[in-house]
């Protein structure tokens, strides 16, 4: 009666991955003996042997506000339960779950998290087999009985594939490969399975006809196919054998191969002539071969190897092209190169050929001489190079390269060129490189494969010139040591110089951090610490001749630019101006230049440049972005400058002034205005002239004054009523005096004595001259001269704030440029009340506030004049 309802079968599609089939059947279905039991739903569970199988149960109760409160599962008549899932007094996930270890064990688990609930069992065995009952029950509803039957399906176990008499299984998946015409015979046997598998042949997914028997505990199935033909290679015959629906049938698949001799071999493109060197594409197609056919492309012969091949092959096989890419060489000419196509297995084939016709330019190799080792070649050693051509026609010339360039022949330096020789005589390390040789003819010139030359040498300065570090006391100095050597397994020693001591630096101060890179950490504690830092290394060549020198100075402010030039930019089509200056000396330290451009009426920064050199002080200017408008207004007047600065401050600055710009361009009006550059110039240089003349005459009165004021009265010119007490004072190592001329200032050190030694007779014989000197560069002029502490000047010795202009006669003869100075230099106070200094040339009104700023707008030039003494406050400077 059970198996009667199979036709109400419906299949669990389940996500836990339990393969089995449910059949519903009510209590009319059910044996007479149940149905006394109660009403009983029942239902037809299939599961495949050693998979899961999931029984169901309803637990959902038909009161809303009911719960269940225990499912115990039965099996058969067994009135005692197999499993129990208890949720009296607790939710439903922390249920109490217990398993009989003697049927299920852990093998078993309620899930309740899905409609309807099952009991899942893993790995389904065939003693699992049977009905099975769940009990239900709930709070206030009645309790509720399902009834499962389990039944365990085994599929079939093995299956096996036979070809042809052949007792051996078919396990690679191809069958043959057989010759074209044969017959092809398939046995397919099938083991196992409850209940027994249905067996059935497909070829190529097209279900055919076999002759199917039982023997003994097997099915057989067998498959004849007559006289082989070419449209049935690579047919696909397959056998399935399936009992359930539960799971795929079980299969196996052969491929049918088949043996075929090649029909055709055709080179597909013949070149009436080719040229050496160049790439040429041959193309043969050989058809109709299985397995596919083995190309060999032969010149004369003898299998052809050089070039590259390339295969193409078709979905079937049946066609396969050989590309084969080549550059024909002198011994290709007149040679037969032939295309074969051979079935590998069958032993058969055919060929295609054609004569190359090759010219060609001359074939070049270049190798050293057979005498030179390449690995033991030194400074001074004698060096050849052969140079073997083969060319046609026959005649040629032959160039030498070193390193992409010509090499000509000089036999004063050792370089001496034969008919396929080069010879280097003393061979130096700068001769090192790749060389190659040129030979050409009619066809063509070819160069050949560099050949590198390595000379050896002994360690030498990988920058040859002295390197000017510089330092403060106490800084921390890394002076890197870096030589060129080959072999660059370099041993340092480090040496510090300076004019009162020398010695070696001990080779724990420093490291290599490289084969030829030594680091010194070096560390000025005093004065004496500055000098001269010397590093030389040696390898297995020899020991290095010059060593690589490294002046350690104490850093310091840059020194001004100088020579500045202001230039149209050189594409005359921009709009442009160029500033370039020379640098001084960078203080030690790396530096950087600056532009700044202010407008001479407002003094307002209009620009702000690095320069496009980080070596050369080198400025662009865009006129664009400082013209006006569409042409309104005067055209901007500019106050450039330019100074240097490092890490230790900023240098003097360079100005440019009174730079009109010009528009004339975008002028349509036809007017013609001049710029008031040429004025200011010209004008400028008469208030010089007339200052210059007014100082002559100045420095006359104050000479002729001198010769007749002996040294016992000088006081005599001096109104001590109208003079401030000046109170004697130690004398001081020096003080600095300003002196402004038109756009030069001078500044005068001196030494002052006090003015009780005014009385004191002086030597009338020995003239007391002021040295004029440059500044050094690099000096620091912001250190004071008195170092014990500023002392007061006597207002009498100074030029009034109002007369600092005006020119003194003792500087007539010196005409030195000069360089910018900054108040702080000069000793000026810094104060905020106004101050009108005139200048020969053009009158300005400045502020003591705006003397800090002088620098930025005033003079280009700067000298320093020393003077040993100055004989007191009564002489006249």
């Amino acid at each position: 009666m059970l198996a009667k309802s199979h036709k109400n079968m419906f299949n669990l599609d389940r996500p836990d991955g339990y393969d089995c089939y449910c059949h519903d059947l009510r209590e009319k279905e059910v044996a007479p003996s149940r149905r006394q039991v109660g009403g009983v739903g029942y239902s037809f569970v299939d599961a495949v042997w050693n998979k899961g199988a999931a029984l169901p149960c309803d637990i959902e109760p038909n009161i809303r506000e009911d719960r269940v409160y225990m499912v115990l599962w039965y099996r058969d008549k067994v009135a005692k339960p197999i499993y129990r899932f208890d949720v009296r007094g607790r939710p439903v996930g922390d249920a109490i779950r217990w398993s009989d270890q003697t049927i299920f064990g852990p093998r078993a688990y309620f899930m309740t998290d899905q409609m309807p609930a099952t009991l899942n069992i893993d790995a389904v065995q065939l003693h699992d087999e049977g009905i099975y009952r769940c009990r239900v029950d709930f709070r206030t509803s009645p309790t509720r009985n399902f009834a499962i039957n389990l039944t365990v399906i085994v599929p079939p176990n093995k299956l096996q594939m036979f070809a042809n008499s052949d007792r051996r299984e078919l396990t690679t998946g191809i069958v043959g490969p057989l010759e074209e015409g044969s017959d092809l015979i398939l046995r397919c046997e099938v083991r196992g399975g409850r209940p027994p598998p249905t067996v059935s042949w497909f070829i190529n997914d097209r279900l055919v006809e076999g002759d199917l028997d039982s023997i003994n505990h097997y099915m057989v199935n067998k498959l004849t196919v007559r006289h082989l033909t070419r449209e049935q290679l690579n047919s696909t015959f397959k056998c399935q054998a399936s009992n359930t629906k539960l799971m795929t049938p079980v299969e196996k698949s052969v491929r049918l191969e088949l043996l075929l001799k090649p029909l055709a071999v055709k080179i597909l493109n013949k070149p009436m002539e080719m040229i050496s060197d160049q790439d040429y594409l041959i193309k043969c197609e050989v058809t109709g071969s299985r397995p596919r056919a083995n190309i060999t492309w032969l010149r004369d012969k003898r299998e052809f190897r050089r070039g590259s091949t390339e295969e193409n092959v078709t979905a079937n096989e049946s066609v396969v092209t050989s590309h084969l890419t080549f550059a024909p060489v002198p011994e290709d000419d007149r040679t037969v190169l032939k295309c074969r196509g051979d079935n590998p297995v069958l032993g058969v084939g055919l060929e295609d050929t054609f004569q190359l016709n090759v010219v060609y330019p001359p074939q070049v190799t270049l190798h050293l001489g057979s005498t030179l080792n390449p690995e033991d070649i030194k400074e001074g050693d004698d060096v050849y190079f052969e140079c073997n051509i083969r060319s046609n026609p026959k005649q040629h010339k032959i160039t030498w390269f070193h390193d992409g360039s010509l090499v000509s022949q000089n036999m004063s330096s050792g370089v001496i060129i034969s008919t396929h020789s080069l010879v280097l005589q003393r061979v130096t390390r700068w001769q090192s490189g790749s060389y190659t040789c040129l030979a050409a003819n009619p066809r063509g010139e070819t160069m050949s494969r560099p050949v590198i030359l390595r000379v050896r040498f002994a360690p030498v300065c990988a920058d040859p010139d002295v390197t000017v570090l510089g330092a403060s006391l106490d800084e921390v100095l890394k002076v890197k040591c870096h030589v060129s050597a080959d072999p660059s397994d370099v041993a340092f020693v480090w040496q510090f110089n300076n004019s009162g001591e020398s010695f070696d630096v001990p080779p724990t101060k420093f490291n290599a951090s490289s084969g030829n890179t030594s680091e010194l950490v070096y560390v000025p504690l005093s004065q004496r610490d500055y000098g001269t830092l010397t590093c030389s290394g040696s390898n297995s060549i020899g020991r290095q001749n010059e060593p690589c020198v490294f002046q350690v100075v104490p850093a310091s402010k840059p020194s001004p630019l100088s020579n500045c030039t202001l230039r149209t930019a050189t594409n005359h089509s921009l709009d442009a101006l160029e500033v370039e200056c020379r640098a001084g000396y960078d203080g030690g330290l790396p530096q950087r230049f600056v532009l700044e451009a202010y407008d001479s009426y407002t003094m307002r920064m209009r620009l702000n440049l690095s320069s496009t050199s980080a070596e050369y002080p080198m400025f662009r200017i865009e006129l664009g972005e400082l013209l006006p408008p569409n042409g309104d207004g005067l055209p901007p007047t500019l106050r450039i400058l330019v100074y240097a600065q490092n890490a230790k401050g900023r240098s003097e600055k360079v100005v440019l002034e009174d730079i009109t710009l010009n528009d004339a361009e975008k002028r349509t009006d036809g007017s013609t205005n001049i710029s008031i550059l040429p004025l200011a110039a010209l004008l400028t240089g008469s208030l010089l002239t007339l200052g210059i003349a007014i100082l002559l005459i100045i420095v006359l009165a104050i000479r002729r004054r001198h010769r007749h004021c002996p040294g016992a009265h000088c006081s005599h010119q001096l109104d001590t009523a109208k003079q401030p007490k000046i109170t004697p004072q130690p004398s001081r190592p020096g003080s600095m005096l300003e002196i402004n001329t038109g756009e030069h200032r001078y500044v005068v050190a001196y030494t002052l004595k006090p003015v009780d030694n005014c009385g004191t007779p002086i030597n009338t014989n020995t003239e007391h001259q002021p040295d004029i000197l440059n500044t050094p560069r690099g000096a620091d002029s912001t250190t004071p001269p008195n170092v014990g502490g500023p002392l007061a000047r006597p207002d009498a010795l100074f030029t009034p704030p109002g007369e600092r202009g005006r020119y003194n006669p003792s500087f007539a003869n010196f005409q030195h440029q000069l360089d910018p100075i900054s108040p702080a230099e000069i000793g000026l106070p810094q104060s905020t009340t106004a101050t009108s200094a005139t200048t020969l040339g053009r009158p300005r009104l400045r502020s003591r506030g705006d003397l800090t700023g002088y620098p930025n707008f005033a003079t280009v030039r700067r000298d320093h004049i020393l003077a040993d003494s100055i004989p007191g406050p009564e002489s006249c400077v």
